[in-house]
């Protein structure tokens, strides 16, 4: 009687209906604000430190920037992992912390820490830049810009600026990051046979410029009795009056800065290029905020660019909207496939019962159920995702269930000749616990999925077991509730005699009859039928998240130290022509990145057709077409981005780490040869860095003392001269909305050869200039492009996509490799016994997708065992 609630609401049919029209309203209501995300939101514990010092080699940042800031964070609370990536100019630190650490304490922890050590840093550094990890900021939309009579520089400009400020201002907008176009700038390229014949250096140049070109304050005066601000106003208002300013030269002289070399309002040394089908454009890509709906943030923002279109100023074509299209499609495709289940399980329940009216009351358990479930999601910050629209698909049968079971005892009731009242009251409450039981089951071996959370990974089904349990406790209440109020007062009594059982149920009863007589044997075949399926467990591929068709491809170019960026640039510009004999293919969108001149990163896009248009294809049978034409061009890697993680989205990723970089590199460049013996893996590479062209400059100790030249006067004098000084050293032009920056170098065709920057000049302490090759060896050598750390040792990772079969298995094949065991092992081989060849101090750790992996399964074979033991205790 406990749990014949029911009776009360077939007595006071009232008070439900008013409580359900109410989580129906307030489901409906909720469903329209719900955020739509691929997946949900995820809280990555950690922080990354950003250090920029423009010019120097990764070996130096790795020695005198790097290891200091390592040893500083390793001291934060709650600190996992620490990991570094030095390029040129540039060193990122990732800090992983715990998933339980407090991550505002550790960025506050990390400001000071950095703080601490920054006197044992360079000077000429830029500020430690530290911001939060946040997995939602991924981009939603690339789209090209076109503008009427606007030259690169203005329309880079209008990015920046213009459009940035619009659609910042969309709600859940985060960033706007400009891809292609240059930087306007002031540029002075100086003559060096006009500088000898001064007697000055490029870098005294800068230096004037940098200390006479500027508006300062200058304190304050009382005159006529009133207050008043001083101000030095030393700016030059256009380009000709900054080259009519004046540059001293030594013994006291002054000369026009116009008479040294070249001075124009221009643009930057390209440093990005992005095509679009082959054509050169000036991109953009968004990125939404943390907590924001990818669809909606979208949808506004594409309304805000046509609203901006219709200024007539500038136009906008979309490059790259997958992302987005793929959400809309899942989400379209979950609906469609909730609708369906509902739909065989309302025929299923009209096949059984044979009686329309109850198969309209049990059909209604449905739409009962899953609206309200929205207005409990809504204010625990779900979202509507891959995750909890899964759920929803998953116990769209299981939210009929309940309501089959009391109307199922309800009709046989009436089938006894009682009405439709009578058999309501007494069926409810004879089957009430036993539909309290089977919901309290589901529940508790749903529920602890959800507290999987010790592990990034583990946040995935945060939203899953909450969202499965809430429906089917709702279910319940549909079941206790509305069923038995709608069967009294909807259900009509059955005249006539018992149907007489169909063959299936005939059957059905025969082997219930068997079972039963026979327990032993029931009891022995369930036996073996659960250790074949655990057995079974252990055979089944294992992946994180399966290949996922989102209509695009996404492949990474790596190019060959030291390549010139226009170089690149004609490496890859055939792309779009030769893929068009792929007619899966619709555009092909590039991206290049230089700095320093060469080429750094690239990136190809392709995106395809529509699906139906595709004749079966998916987007990873159209990645093995591609893979055939990429790997034709010349002097580029290229590895292909999939769904399944790894730091560079390879199926396979297997990390070696030590102190030796020698050893480090070694060990995994034998096992990349190896592995490039199976032949269903491809794109097998290492991280390790290939060596770029440099050209060194060695003082000469004696000589550079003896004439008063130390090594930074000889670094500065040779930065400035062929690439500028440092950005925060840069003198400054102002203009109405904006400053400049005005850069100051030799003429390009005065950098473009090995005797011309032997002859760059330094000033000695005598005062006269000197070549640098006069106090300095300058010679060409090569040094690390690239250095990767991992708890502060030297880091190198071996990468794979499998081509054929599933993940594990290639995985498992890989592992068994010599060269992924240490000496002193012995392993089997094709049948003979090998040494292992991981040498003495270079081990192979989990990469961050592998180690995830173990910890979320580990954390799921818990939850259900927690599961099955809440099951045995509610039973």
């Amino acid at each position: 009687m406990a749990f014949n609630i029911s009776a009360t609401a077939i007595r006071n049919p009232i008070p439900p209906i008013l409580l359900f029209i109410a989580l129906m309203l307030a489901g409906s209501m909720a469903y329209f604000r719900l955020p739509i995300n691929q997946l949900p939101n995820l809280e990555f514990p950690g922080f990354l430190v950003s250090i920029a010092q423009p010019g120097a080699a990764p070996a130096e940042m790795e020695t005198q920037v790097t290891q200091r800031v390592e040893a500083a964070l390793t001291s934060v609370e709650g600190v996992k992992r620490v990991t570094s990536t030095i390029s040129q100019g540039a060193s990122q630190t990732m800090v992983e912390l715990h998933l339980n650490a407090d991550l505002g304490r550790a960025v506050e922890d990390a400001r000071d820490a950095l703080s601490r050590v920054r006197s044992e840093l360079p000077a000429d550094m830029q500020e430690p830049a530290i911001q939060r990890l946040d997995v939602a900021a991924e981009p939603i939309g690339y789209f090209a810009v076109d503008g009427k009579g606007m030259s690169d520089a203005d329309l880079s400009w209008f990015i920046d600026n213009d459009l940035s400020r619009e659609l910042l201002a969309v709600p859940g907008v985060s960033q706007v990051r400009r891809l292609g176009g240059v930087d306007r700038e002031v540029r002075v390229e100086l003559d060096p046979q006009i500088l000898l014949g001064f007697g000055i250096t490029a870098d005294e140049v800068s230096r004037q410029l940098r200390a006479s070109n500027v508006d300062l304050p200058g304190g304050r005066a009382e005159v006529g009795g009133q207050a008043q601000t001083l101000r030095t106003l030393g700016g030059a208002e256009t380009v000709a009056q900054l080259a009519d300013k004046r540059i001293v030269l030594p013994g006291g002289r002054s000369v026009r800065l116009a008479e040294l070399g070249d001075v124009r309002d221009g643009a930057s040394e390209l440093t990005r290029i992005a095509r679009f089908n082959g054509q050169p454009v000036i991109s953009f890509m968004v990125n939404r905020a943390k907590g924001a709906s990818e669809v909606h943030t979208f949808d506004a923002m594409a309304a805000k660019l046509k609203a901006i279109e219709k200024t007539g100023v500038v136009t906008f074509r979309p490059i790259s909207t997958a992302q987005v299209d793929f959400i809309k499609a899942m989400l379209e495709s979950s609906l469609m496939s909730l609708l369906e289940g509902a739909l065989l399980a309302t025929l299923v329940v009209f096949l059984v019962l044979r009686d329309w009216r109850a198969t309209l009351i049990a059909s209604c358990a449905i739409p009962l159920a899953t609206i309200p479930t929205f207005a409990v999601m809504a204010p625990l910050g779900f979202t509507l995702n891959m995750i909890t629209l899964i759920a929803l698909s998953l116990v769209a049968g299981v939210l009929v269930d309940d309501a089959i079971v009391e109307i199922e005892n309800i009709v046989r009731h009436m089938r006894g000749g009682k009405s439709a009242y009578q058999a309501s009251m007494e069926a409810a409450d004879e089957i009430g616990l036993a539909v309290v039981a089977t919901s309290a089951t589901i529940i508790v071996v749903f529920l602890p999925t959800s507290f999987m959370g010790a592990t990034t990974t583990g946040q995935f089904f945060s939203q899953f077991g909450i969202t499965v349990a809430v429906a089917v406790f709702i279910s319940l209440l549909v079941a206790r509730l509305i069923t038995p109020m709608m069967a009294a007062h909807f259900l009509r009594a059955h005249e006539g005699a018992q149907e007489k059982p169909g063959r299936l149920r005939a059957t059905y009863e025969k082997t219930l009859d068997y079972a039963i007589l026979h327990p032993w044997k029931t009891v022995l075949a369930g036996v073996v039928i659960f250790i074949l399926s655990v057995a079974l467990v252990a055979k089944i591929p294992k992946a994180f998240i399966p290949r996922i068709d989102a209509g695009a491809v996404q492949a990474q170019a790596e190019f060959a130290p030291g390549t010139p960026l226009m170089e690149a640039d004609r490496l890859l510009r055939d792309i779009p022509a030769r893929a068009r004999d792929i007619k899966q293919v619709k555009d092909v969108f590039i991206s290049i990145t230089g700095a320093e001149g060469a080429a750094t990163t690239g990136s190809v896009n392709f995106q395809l057709v529509d699906r139906e248009q595709r004749h079966g294809f998916t987007a990873y049978d159209v990645q093995q077409r591609l893979r055939p034409l990429l790997s034709s061009i010349p002097d580029v890697r290229f590895s292909f981005q999939n769904a399944q993680g790894g730091s560079r989205g390879s199926d396979i990723t297997l990390t070696f780490i030590g102190q030796d970089r020698k050893l480090v590199t070694a060990a995994a460049e034998r096992l990349v040869a190896q592995m490039k013996a199976f032949p269903e893996l491809a794109d097998v590479f290492s991280s390790a860095s290939a060596v770029r062209p440099e050209i060194q400059i060695r003082p000469r100790a004696d000589e550079a003392a003896r004439l008063g030249v130390s090594a930074a006067d000889i670094a500065a004098a040779a930065r400035i001269a062929t690439n500028g000084d440092v950005d925060q050293n840069l003198a400054k032009f102002n203009l109405l909305d904006r400053q400049i920056p005005i850069r100051v170098l030799l003429r390009a065709d005065s950098r473009s050869d090995l005797d011309t920057i032997k002859a760059l000049r330094v000033r000695a302490a005598t005062g006269d200039t000197i070549r640098l090759d006069a106090v300095a060896d300058v010679t060409f050598n090569v040094g690390e492009s690239t250095v990767s750390r991992r708890d502060r040792q030297r880091e190198v990772t071996v990468y794979a996509n499998v081509t054929k079969g599933a993940i594990e298995p290639a995985l498992k094949k890989v592992s068994a490799l010599p060269a992924a065991h240490p000496v002193s092992e012995k392993i089997k081989l094709d049948g003979k016994t090998v040494q292992g060849q991981l040498p003495k101090g270079v081990q192979i750790v989990p990469s961050g997708d592998t180690e995830e992996m173990m910890e979320f399964l580990n954390g799921f074979m818990t939850a259900m065992l927690w599961g099955f033991l809440l099951v045995y205790a509610v039973l």
